[in-house]
């Protein structure tokens, strides 16, 4: 049975490789030290790129409604001696100080769509959902700690959306999607952007291989009574996986 209209699955389940490219930055400042930053990739040799799983599960509802969830983390470390002085926090750090960095990142995402548009050769859906964050970080010089390994941002935010489907054949399932929400809670003041683009063969009905490319940004600013700070993420690169479909 030759696959019919834009999206006729009632479920189906992507698993990926992820290459992303990543800069993660860190800026902060008391009331005693001024604004201070540190470019973890740039500074601490912290790899650019790694290879993660990135899982992406639908479920239809009606004709019209579906479940979009997403999910993947990154997990890096990386110990050297710099090349560079920097200071933190006041303290100054010579060069050869040797430099221990850990960054985890993890990010979660339900969105419900509703599709507007629905034909055989185009899907387009309004998506409203939740995101889920959360980046937890270490750094530790001379055997001090510049950000100690508790150290750990999470939180959640509502997210608005738009996806869009064309199958200009029966077995060719071209998407693309952006995402974007602004939040302000419990002191942090949160931005985030995604969007992302991807090409699938279905070579039989229920299995198919998808190519695409993820982005993925969000800039989170906190304030405390004696401490406030940064934190920017970046996180974009090619997606190779398999699609289940049923």
């Amino acid at each position: 049975m030759p696959i019919a209209h834009a999206d006729d699955d009632r479920f189906s389940l992507t698993v990926s490789g992820f290459r992303p490219t990543s800069t993660t930055e860190f800026e902060g400042s008391s009331s005693a030290v001024p604004g201070e930053t540190l470019n973890l990739e740039e500074d601490f040799d912290l790899a650019r790129k790694a290879t993660r799983t990135r899982i992406e599960g639908m479920v239809r509802l009606t004709e019209r409604q579906r479940l979009v969830f997403v999910y993947y983390n990154l997990k890096r470390k990386r110990s050297l001696a710099v090349d560079e002085e920097f200071t933190w926090n006041g303290r100054h750090y010579d060069i050869d100080t040797l430099v221990r960095t850990r960054f985890d990142f993890s990010l979660a995402t339900l969105s419900y769509e509703y599709a507007f548009i629905d034909t055989p050769k185009w899907l387009v859906a309004g998506a409203i959902g939740a995101h889920w964050a959360e980046a937890k970080a270490s750094i530790t010089a001379e055997d001090t700690s510049l950000i100690d390994e508790n150290e750990r941002t999470s939180g959640g935010s509502p997210a608005l959306g738009l996806r869009v489907l064309a199958t200009p054949t029966p077995r060719w399932r071209l998407s693309g999607y952006a995402q974007a929400f602004k939040a302000r809670v419990d002191g942090i003041d949160a931005r985030f952007t995604r969007a992302g683009l991807a090409a699938e063969y279905r070579i039989w009905d229920n299995l198919g291989v998808q190519v695409g490319y993820d982005w993925f940004k969000l800039s989170a600013d906190y304030a405390q009574t004696y401490w406030s700070g940064k934190l920017d993420i970046a996180i974009r690169g090619p997606t190779a996986g398999v699609t289940l479909a049923f």
